[in-house]
């Protein structure tokens, strides 16, 4: 898919997030990149770049203070060939990939940990199957 689409994508599965998370989202950057740097995945302890389909870098709002000096913007960034692999590898659509990849960053914006997430996720599933 070219970039210039997957973005389109990204932008309309940002569009569809429910009204009261979307107007929550204050100073938050997404990104799209190819694969996971070197960095990054060694920040979350992954050695295939393949493995990591998308990344929040920030401060979650659980964790503000209201005196916390923000030095720039939060990021999510979204990997765009780990994603198309994943719906290869799964049969699923890259929009559906996209959609459970982006919101579960957006959750960890809100201050949703991996195990919560996981929680979340088996329901999502439960309720698409």
């Amino acid at each position: 898919m070219r970039r210039a689409d997957f973005e389109r994508l990204v932008e309309r599965t940002l569009a569809a997030l429910p009204s009261p998370y979307a107007e929550r989202l204050l100073n938050l950057v997404i990104l799209v990149e190819d694969r996971a740097d070197a960095e990054t995945l060694a920040e979350v302890g992954y050695d295939d770049p393949a493995e990591l389909l998308g990344y929040f870098r920030g401060t979650p709002l659980t964790l503000r203070t209201h005196d916390q000096i923000d030095l720039g913007p939060d990021m999510i960034f979204l990997y765009q060939e780990a994603i198309e692999d994943e719906a290869r590898c799964t049969g699923l659509s890259v929009r559906q990939v996209v959609r459970e990849t982006l919101w579960h960053e957006i959750a960890h914006y809100f201050g949703f940990s991996e195990e919560e997430m996981d929680c979340i996720e088996a329901l999502w599933a439960e309720e698409e199957g």
